[in-house]
């Protein structure tokens, strides 16, 4: 199964669907492994508090750019400096 997000986004954890995107790959597709994890209710929570920074499901953002620069392109898309985020010593 597949998660839409908009037209062209999807998310999906499925190997089956791992599978048919490989047999038959997309135009665009940006595989990301990894692990995050929450307690019930923590994300909710978190995004209420305003813990977490979120943009558009832009798909430019997502399929066309570099991975190494998309953290700091979409914070620019919020205006945001992420110079600005840190203060002090020890951060390059």
């Amino acid at each position: 199964g597949k998660i839409e997000i908009t037209s062209s986004i999807s998310l999906s954890t499925s190997p089956d669907r791992l599978r048919a995107l490989a047999n038959e790959p997309p135009r665009n597709i940006r595989l990301l492994l990894g692990y995050s994890g929450w307690g019930p209710g923590q994300l909710e929570a978190e995004m209420a508090r305003g813990a977490w920074l979120h943009v558009s499901a832009d798909p430019k953002l997502v399929f066309d750019t570099p991975p190494d620069d998309l953290w700091e392109i979409a914070l620019q898309t919020l205006g945001i400096n992420p110079a600005s985020l840190f203060v002090g010593r020890g951060v390059n």
